[in-house]
């Protein structure tokens, strides 16, 4: 082989690599007059970038998990949330993760979506919500909860979904 088919061979194989990656951030905003939950996602650079803009309200769910000392699997879970005080009450959200897997080596064990529950006293106004399926296979084929509102007097939550092929798909 001449060394400028050698070269040539050699450059046709080096590919650039990059790592991807889908961010998500769960919270929610109280203006007095609802609740308004959000569950957003980003891959990549955008990712970061969401990452960096997150509010004291907002949380990335893989920092509701701790780690087994070995870093292989999911040891417990956390829970965040704050209060929203409405014309009717003060209301409490929570919000959890929902790991694919304990075992961060199995199957779905790199997936992590949230799940979000409103009270109000006693009184669950929105019983626990996931806002996506944790199993990681069906993802992209079911819908995920992007906003959750939540009024004061009773009236029933309002929930938008998107297609997950939407909420994956790179912006």
């Amino acid at each position: 082989m001449k060394p400028l088919n050698v070269i040539a061979v050699v450059c046709l194989t080096c590919v650039s690599v990059r790592a991807d990656f889908f961010y998500k951030l769960v919270g929610y905003k109280c203006n007095g007059k609802a609740i308004v939950i959000t569950y957003a996602g980003a891959p990549n650079e955008a990712g970061k970038k969401m990452m960096k803009s997150k509010n004291p309200r907002q949380w990335d769910p893989w920092k509701l998990i701790t780690l087994t000392k070995d870093k292989n699997s999911i040891d417990s879970l956390k829970t965040v949330g704050g209060q929203c005080a409405l014309e009717d009450g003060t209301y409490d959200v929570t919000f959890g993760a929902l790991p694919g897997n304990a075992n961060l080596q199995g199957m779905c064990g790199g997936f992590m979506s949230a799940w979000v529950e409103v009270k109000r006293g006693a009184d669950a106004i929105l019983p626990r919500h996931r806002f996506e399926s944790p199993d990681c296979h069906s993802s992209r084929a079911n819908s995920v909860t992007v906003r959750i509102v939540i009024e004061p007097g009773g009236k029933k939550p309002a929930i938008e979904t998107v297609p997950g092929e939407d909420f994956y798909r790179p912006r």
